[in-house]
């Protein structure tokens, strides 16, 4: 960590124009919602609350004032909000844990004379139950959108002119810090939308902007124009591929392709291709191979994320106290 970024409100500027800035890079060089992407935008949630946290340790500020009750309302957003994410990432496991026991099946089972009708038959039961599992997330999930997420403060936060207000006119409040406390609220509100979109659940109109907030926020240099130019593609790419409503994840967008991929080609089989043996069974390998990949690599990504919520939860606890004994000590 670069010590400037914690040590004064220019650094703290600095570092949200950088980090704005990777993670755009980022998205850009990595498949739509891609985990990686996910996990780099929860990433930088994290550090943007513990660079502020050790802010205000340097900053000469009242005790006891206003800005810790709203510093304290700003921890219990984002608590509250991460929970929702780790509740809906944590029940994609089921589903990723079916469709690795659903290619474990197969490994070894590729040759016509070896998959017997029985074994095809199951399969394709357990495929359409993933799919059911698939189909019940979403459907869980969407609720959690509509019942507690909606509702939320940061679902509306994201207008350039709250942004640009907010850093303009009250960023000289408490020695800079109500400035940067708005900077990095607005930052995180950003962040909070793409990965409810991304992990939770999306309806393709929440992740649009009116063309006027767009070319507005295009306008703005730093991280506001960074983050109007990261919500402008989400939008767009959303529009583009014409995605329906549902978890944008990349990975589990592509394992559930995989899925339904690998059941064709079982129907396909057992109602009997014309193919060669030999290109009958490659053509099951393929499709086997592609989801024990996906699904592997979906299992993989939602452990990390639940596990990076995790450690964000003792990070906000251990902010929380360490403020707490800040004021008292002095």
């Amino acid at each position: 960590m670069d010590p400037s970024s914690a040590s004064s409100v220019n650094g703290y500027y600095s570092f949200l124009n950088r980090s704005m800035d990777d993670l755009e890079r980022v998205y850009l060089s990595n498949n739509f919602m891609s985990v990686h992407f996910l996990q780099r935008a929860l990433c930088l949630l994290r550090t943007s609350h513990s660079h502020l946290t050790l802010l205000v340790q340097k900053l000469n500020l009242p005790v006891g004032d206003k800005w810790l009750d709203e510093y304290m309302d700003e921890s219990s957003k984002l608590w509250e909000a991460c929970l929702v994410i780790k509740s809906a990432v944590s029940s994609i496991e089921n589903f990723s844990s079916a469709g690795i026991s659903i290619a474990s099946t197969l490994d070894g089972h590729y040759h016509h004379r070896r998959l017997s009708p029985q074994l095809s038959r199951q399969v394709i039961r357990a495929i359409t139950g993933c799919r059911r599992e698939a189909i019940g997330i979403e459907a869980e999930n969407r609720a959690l959108m509509e019942n507690r997420v909606q509702r939320f403060p940061f679902w509306s936060e994201l207008t350039a002119a709250t942004v640009m207000e907010s850093s303009t006119k009250l960023q000289n409040g408490f020695s800079g810090f109500r400035g940067v406390l708005y900077a990095t609220r607005n930052m995180s509100s950003l962040l909070l939308v793409v990965l409810m979109n991304g992990l939770v659940y999306c309806v393709p109109s929440d992740a649009t902007l009116s063309q006027t907030q767009t070319q507005t926020q295009n306008q703005v240099s730093g991280f506001v124009g960074a983050m109007g130019r990261l919500q402008q593609r989400v939008a767009a790419e959303v529009g583009r591929t014409g995605m329906r409503k549902g978890i944008l994840m990349h990975e589990y967008r592509r394992s559930k392709a995989a899925l339904e991929e690998l059941k064709a080609e079982l129907e396909r089989r057992g109602g009997g291709g014309g193919e060669s043996e030999e290109e009958g069974e490659r053509e099951l390998r393929e499709r086997v191979e592609n989801v024990k990949g996906y699904f592997g690599n979906l299992r993989n990504g939602t452990e990390s994320i639940v596990s990076q919520i995790d450690d964000f939860f003792d990070e906000i606890v251990e902010g929380r106290k360490k403020l707490l004994d800040f004021c008292s000590h002095r």
